[in-house]
């Protein structure tokens, strides 16, 4: 059972506790923090409510970092001074350097650093990294759209959202592959500070091109994967957890006596299982702490990713 504390009680901060809460048999959520404290009355936890951070982390074994993104940084460093295990959502930070910082400092404590890259648990991309070790990939696009949403006022639309496919395509569908170049564009739209709406090309050793999209500017809701393969295309939606493989097979003569082919081509449809990505995300978490194994998405990984947002913001700004 690991005793654990929750900074930050807005959108993912509720879900954090709620699922704590209901892991009972591997969490005891001990303290939670927000400087709100209506949220945590709406949320019934004030029997627990703290009154700062530096007291949630001296109550716990392990904390989640629900804050704005602007205070990863500061509070990262404060957990892993105490030597505390810590899970942070994304982004690990808002630059590079910061996050590097970060990293050294759960180095130096020898304690788990796992960052919410949720979409890493979303069955379909658990599943599509199977299919994939099958695959000779040649193109792949991503595209992540979605209404503008008033919650986020302190970054932008690649620390926001592109940061999703980043870490995906880094990690889930082209791993190990070295990244050669990238080019980027951007535009705002409503905001006066940040970027809206982003396209990024990169171009991977072998010859793989990839392309994201990110939108905050758009009324339809899409996170859909396409991905162009030597002897398949396949089609993935990570909103309705589907996969679909379209397979090449053959051309065939549709008559004796003329040159008329047919290609016919074979539809898969991949079963992916129905889970909860953040519960999955926190089982992990949790099983790293207790067997001391490396999480699925770490501070390494998600460095990297920190590493290309940097190079795509100096693109469009």
């Amino acid at each position: 059972m690991i005793n654990i504390g929750i900074i930050g009680a807005g959108n993912m901060g509720k879900n954090h506790i709620r699922l704590t809460k209901e892991m009972h048999d591997r969490f005891n959520l001990c303290a939670v923090y927000d400087p709100n404290r209506e949220r945590l009355q709406e949320l019934e936890v004030e029997d627990i409510a703290v009154e700062s951070e530096d007291e949630l982390i001296d109550k716990c074994d392990a904390v989640i970092i629900a804050a704005p993104s602007s205070l990863h940084k500061e509070l990262a460093l404060k957990v892993a001074k105490a030597g505390k295990h810590l899970l942070v959502e994304k982004p690990l930070a808002l630059s590079c350097e910061d996050a590097k910082e970060i990293v050294r400092a759960f180095e130096a404590s020898k304690k788990i650093l796992m960052v919410g890259h949720v979409e890493r648990f979303n069955g379909a991309v658990t599943e599509l990294e199977e299919v994939l070790k099958d695959e000779e990939i040649i193109a792949v696009n991503i595209e992540r759209c979605s209404s503008m949403d008033t919650r986020i006022k302190d970054t932008d639309v690649v620390y926001d959202l592109m940061i999703h496919d980043v870490d995906i395509l880094l990690n889930a569908i082209l791993p190990g592959k070295k990244l050669k170049r990238i080019i980027s564009f951007g535009t705002k739209s409503y905001s006066e500070n940040y970027m809206d709406y982003v396209e990024s090309l990169m171009e991977f050793e072998g010859g793989v091109i990839a392309s994201i999209i990110s939108s905050r500017t758009t009324e339809d809701k899409l996170r859909r994967i396409d991905i162009h393969c030597k002897k398949s295309f396949i089609k993935v939606d990570l909103l309705n957890k589907r996969i679909s493989i379209l397979r090449r097979t053959r051309l065939e003569s549709t008559s004796k006596f003329t040159a008329v082919y047919k290609k016919e081509n074979i539809t898969e449809k991949i079963f992916v299982p129905n889970v909860e990505p953040l519960r999955e995300e926190l089982k992990d978490f949790q099983r790293s702490i207790e067997n001391d194994k490396a999480v699925k998405t770490s501070g390494k990984s998600a460095l990297r990713s920190v590493e290309i947002l940097d190079i795509i913001k100096k693109d469009i700004y």
